[in-house]
Order: C-alpha cells, then sequence, then structure tokens
C-alpha cells in the first residue's frame, strides 16, 4: 500500500508540472504575439510617414546604396592579406651574406708569424670568428628553411585553384616549384610531358597526367599567374641562399668539426648542423634521435610511389651516409644504429675540444 501511494504521489506530481509548463508556454505564446503585434504597427506607421515625405527618402536611399556599393569595393580590395616581410629582404640576413663573400675572397697570409704568442692569439681569433659566422650561418639556415616552408604553402595556395591535386602527388617544395613553371596555365598536362621528364620521373609523369586529365581546376588568370610566378622567383632566390650557406659551412666543417667530418662527411655534417643550429646544440642530441634527423614525411603520394626523395621512413641524413650506403640492405638500419652512436661520441669531441682550446683533429675522439 505503501508503494502505491507513492507512486501515486510521483503520478501526480509529474501531472501538476506539466500543467504548469503549459501554462507557461502559453503565457509566452501570448507575449510574443503581442510584441510581433507592436513590431507590425510601427513598420505600417513608418511607411505611411514615408509615403508622406513625397520620395524623398528615395533620394536618401540611392546615396546610401551608392555609398554601399563604395563601401563594398574598399572591403574587396583590403580583402586580401597584406604582403607579410621577405626573410631575404632582413638586413641581418644580408650583412652574413656580405660577410660570408668577403671571408671567401681573402686569402690567408703568405708570410710566417714573428712569435709563438702571436700565432696563438691570431688562431683564436680566426676560429672565434669562424665560429662566430657558421654559427649565424646555422641560424640562418634553420630561418631560411621555415621560409621556404612558409612560400611553399603560399604558392600551394595561389596554384590550388589551377591543379588542386599536384600538391599532394609533389610533396617537395623545389620540384612542385619546378612542375608550376613548366606548367603555368596549360590545362592539358601532356602536351608538356617532354619538358616535365628533366624534373620528374616517369611514374610521377605518368600519375600528373591522369590527375590532370580529370582535375577540377580552372585556368589562372594574368594576375594570379603573376602572382605564382613572383612566388615561383622567391623560392628559387630562397634556394640559391640556402645553397651559398651550406656551402659555405661545409667548407669549414673539416676545420670546426674534423671528427664528425671523418666519420661522416663534410656534406652530412652540415646538414646535420643546418638542422640542429650548431655543434652545441648537435652535441646535446642523443644517438636514437640523430638517426631522425632529416626524416621525410610519409603522405599518401609517397607511399604510392611518387616520393620524391628516396629515404626509409624511420631515416634522415645519416641514411645517405657512405657507412650506410655501403653496406647490404638487410643490413642498413643496423650500420644506422651503429653510425649514430659513433656520430653521438664524435660531436660531442669535437665541442669539448674547440671548448677548451685543444687540438682538433680528425683522428681526436
Amino acid at each position: 500500500p505503501y508503494f502505491l501511494h507513492f507512486t501515486t504521489t510521483m503520478a501526480d506530481a509529474l501531472l501538476d508540472d506539466l500543467d504548469d509548463l503549459s501554462d507557461f508556454q502559453e503565457e509566452e505564446e501570448e507575449e510574443d504575439e503581442q510584441r510581433q503585434e507592436a513590431t507590425t504597427n510601427s513598420v505600417y506607421d513608418d511607411e505611411a510617414d514615408g509615403n508622406d515625405d513625397g520620395g524623398g527618402n528615395a533620394k536618401t536611399t540611392g546615396n546610401n546604396d551608392s555609398s554601399l556599393d563604395g563601401s563594398d569595393d574598399a572591403a574587396a580590395s583590403n580583402s586580401q592579406p597584406p604582403s607579410r616581410p621577405r626573410l631575404l629582404d632582413d638586413l641581418s640576413l644580408q650583412r652574413h651574406l656580405s660577410l660570408i663573400q668577403s671571408d671567401q675572397d681573402s686569402k690567408p697570409s703568405a708570410d710566417g708569424p714573428a712569435t709563438t704568442n702571436n700565432t696563438n692569439a691570431t688562431d683564436r681569433d680566426q676560429d672565434r670568428q669562424q665560429n662566430n659566422l657558421i654559427l649565424q650561418s646555422n641560424r640562418h639556415l634553420l630561418s631560411l628553411t621555415h621560409e621556404i616552408q612558409r612560400t611553399h604553402l603560399h604558392l600551394r595556395k595561389l596554384y590550388h585553384p589551377k591543379f588542386p591535386e599536384l600538391e599532394e602527388l609533389l610533396t617537395e617544395p623545389f620540384q612542385y616549384r619546378q612542375a608550376i613553371g613548366i606548367l603555368q596555365n596549360e590545362m592539358d598536362v601532356t602536351l608538356v610531358n617532354d619538358r616535365l621528364n628533366d624534373v620528374l620521373t616517369s611514374n610521377q609523369i605518368i600519375t600528373i597526367s591522369v590527375a590532370g586529365s580529370t582535375t577540377s581546376g580552372r585556368p589562372l588568370t594574368a594576375a594570379e599567374l603573376s602572382r605564382v610566378n613572383d612566388a615561383c622567383l622567391y623560392l628559387d632566390r630562397l634556394q640559391r641562399t640556402q645553397t651559398a650557406l651550406r656551402s659555405f659551412v661545409q667548407s669549414k666543417m673539416e676545420r670546426w668539426a674534423p671528427s664528425t667530418c671523418a666519420l661522416v662527411g663534410p656534406a652530412i655534417a652540415s646538414l646535420l648542423l643546418s638542422a640542429t643550429g650548431g655543434l652545441a646544440e648537435l652535441a646535446k642530441i642523443p644517438a636514437c634521435n640523430l638517426q631522425l634527423l632529416g626524416k621525410t614525411k610519409w603522405t599518401s603520394a609517397s607511399r604510392a610511389g611518387l616520393a620524391t626523395q628516396t629515404r626509409v621512413q624511420h631515416a634522415g641524413y645519416l641514411m645517405e651516409c657512405e657507412l650506410v650506403t655501403g653496406v647490404p640492405s638487410f643490413l642498413r638500419m643496423k650500420a644506422l644504429k651503429a653510425v649514430a652512436g659513433k656520430l653521438a661520441l664524435a660531436v660531442r669531441a669535437d665541442y669539448v675540444n674547440w671548448e677548451s682550446g685543444r687540438e682538433r683533429a680528425g683522428g681526436v675522439g
């Protein structure tokens, strides 16, 4: 009996709540109807006043329309994003490039040193200057890498209306730029296949031709194509600057990090330094992470055979080292781990020797 009384009480309470909600909704509906009637009456009053003005409002409306059109034009002109500052226009980078050029043009004097103390002081000063140049070159190389990525993304955005599938098929920035320079505004990719042979593989050309025949893109306007070509020229300038800095760092690597160069070569050593920012930063990286520096990001296109770089998935710059490429393919991952372990020791030896001012040679470490 108690349970029945409890359920009956609960049911009555729910019914009372539903009645209260229905009453509340009816009150809200009545208030909404009153608001709508008041709004309708005010609109009718405004229209009547406008008719009494004798068409004066029409002229004002026309003026407002013209002003709105002008503001739309201004908004359309301002809708384009402002041009961001370019890295190659940076004064510090330009000064650094001029210093590198003067360093390469200068030749060491053939006169013998007067005293041993003067020789040691001169060598220390030269080492300090070379170290500063190499450190700044590595920092600028990092900045150039980021700038190349940003310019590549900007170029993809500009060329997306013409060939949206191309950015997925060619993920490497400079190869993407070379393909754009050949394709331009041509909708039939097969007409430029002969020129594409100079920069792409046959597998890539076939896939791009198939994608171009079914693309949803449209021809670019003259202004859009001009912006695309400007971005391509800027990317070329970035590539030339990056090559010049890397060549300078590579030429100084054997003196600055001889043990590292003796193990992996100056070319790989300069790539590792440019990826980390300096010898001190490279010495802090453990061996397990050294083998991943310069690792290529895999995409669906690269897995389909359209990769622009022939590196394995879990390896970077060290995979191109002669000690790794000279062994059979089934032993390369083991060789890579062994080289990475020895490289960590060699880099730390070079860094400690430089910090302490001791003699640096390829046999040390």
